[in-house]
């Protein structure tokens, strides 16, 4: 023998949309403090700067992984620097081989 069981519409709860997620902390991609995701790391000196940014022609946009923040001549800066340093180096390590003879 079947028995009918009363069918009991779900809660309004139950029914109710999930709420979306909250939004990640810091700027937006593409806002004016990040206007690319690459330029994250610009406070801290460590991102890479977009070669093609000021030029106008890159077309990651916000989902850019070099700095947008960077200024047009960063790039040749950095460049310099290492190079720099390198030579640096090299002449630190010759001025090591040259012996003086002792007196």
């Amino acid at each position: 023998i079947a028995v009918a069981t009363p069918f009991y519409p779900p809660s309004a709860a139950a029914v109710a949309a999930p709420q979306p997620p909250p939004p990640p902390p810091g700027p937006a991609p593409g806002s004016a403090e990040l206007p690319s995701l690459g330029s994250a790391s610009h406070a801290d000196g460590d991102c890479k700067p977009c070669a093609f940014f000021h030029a106008g022609r890159c077309q990651h946009g916000p989902t850019c992984s070099f700095c947008h923040l960077c200024g047009p001549d960063e790039r040749k800066r950095r460049r310099r620097e290492r190079l720099d340093a390198r030579r640096a180096g090299r002449e630190a390590r010759r001025l090591e081989n040259i012996r003086v003879p002792p007196r």
